[in-house]
């Protein structure tokens, strides 16, 4: 929305005139011929016309207000090559065009305008992905690091980065950061999770046509590109419910309802220190640091179809 340029002073011929006349009992009470043949009054209405043409002019930027204002902006150098309009336009533009990192959303938008091939960026304040122990540096706040994970465009259930990407990804934020905060670009870290449930299908549906549109569903579902409900990709370090499993494939085409196999977890991983627990014991979600995504590695026999 653009600036609307306050009115620095309103008043009109008409006002001027007026107020003129109101002053003259005050400084020449014996002036009493005040009509527009008195040749006082003529110089009156004359000085009225002038004062409006400089409020007008008073109430408009000129060409040498804009000339000095594109150079504070440019540079005492800057020299037009197009239009002061024009000049104006590709200005203020460029003044909104995001270079300094300084915030999360800063880092994440300079990450993946860093170089084409970055799909998604997060960003993590206080924290250095890159020291040794990963799990310490998940928790342990370090006051003036900065941690950017970076997702590459790849058709690749787990896409990383390659070195020369992060490389270039770091030396894009380098000159951009305060200077003091370290920057460490680091990849994802997937976390290998599957699944194990009952579908219970319609009479018309045949089985292998359900399985593959299960096992296809959740593999999208936890992609990190394409995942989530809204299809952006998984968000980082949003855990996994059985709710979410349970609703997601309960709207497949041809599914009646959804059961557990044998009373059995739903949810499947190697670390089961990532499960959470409800009061009665039952695993209800898988927990993700702020840096981790899920793979999606389910096998044909562990969709049951009753």
């Amino acid at each position: 929305m653009p600036l609307t340029l306050p009115n620095l002073d309103d008043r009109i011929y008409t006002d001027l005139v007026a107020e003129a006349l109101s002053l003259i009992p005050s400084y020449a009470p014996e002036w009493t011929n005040h009509n527009p043949s008195d040749p006082g009054i003529t110089l009156i209405e004359l000085f009225a016309y002038l004062t409006e043409m400089l409020l007008y002019r008073q109430n408009r930027v000129t060409e040498a207000n804009l000339w000095s204002f594109l150079q504070l902006l440019n540079g005492p150098a800057w020299l037009p090559e197009k239009t002061l309009q024009e000049e104006m336009h590709q200005t203020v533009l460029s003044l909104r065009e995001r270079y300094r990192a300084v915030t999360c959303e800063d880092f994440e938008t300079l990450a993946i305008a860093a170089h084409p091939q970055i799909a998604r960026a997060r960003c993590l304040p206080r924290r250095n992905l890159e020291a040794g122990d990963i799990y310490q540096a998940q928790q342990e706040e370090r006051p003036g690091h900065i941690s950017v994970i970076i997702v590459p465009a790849s058709e690749s259930s787990t896409p990383r980065p390659s070195n020369d990407l992060i490389q270039s990804v770091k030396a894009f934020l380098e000159p951009r950061r305060l200077l003091t905060t370290r920057v460490h670009v680091v990849e994802p870290r997937y976390v290998t999770i599957g699944i194990r449930l009952t579908l219970v299908p319609h009479h018309d549906v045949r089985e292998e046509q359900v399985r593959s549109q299960a096992i296809a569903a959740f593999q999208t579902f936890l992609h990190p590109l394409i995942g989530g409900k809204e299809g952006r990709g998984w968000p980082f370090g949003r855990s996994l419910y059985v709710s979410d499993l349970y609703e997601l494939l309960d709207n497949l085409p041809g599914v009646d309802y959804i059961t557990q196999t044998d009373a059995q977890s739903e949810l499947i991983v190697s670390d089961p220190s990532r499960l959470q627990y409800n009061a009665r014991g039952d695993a209800i979600a898988v927990h993700l640091f702020p840096n981790e995504l899920f793979e999606a590695q389910i096998g044909a026999d562990e969709i049951a179809i009753q």
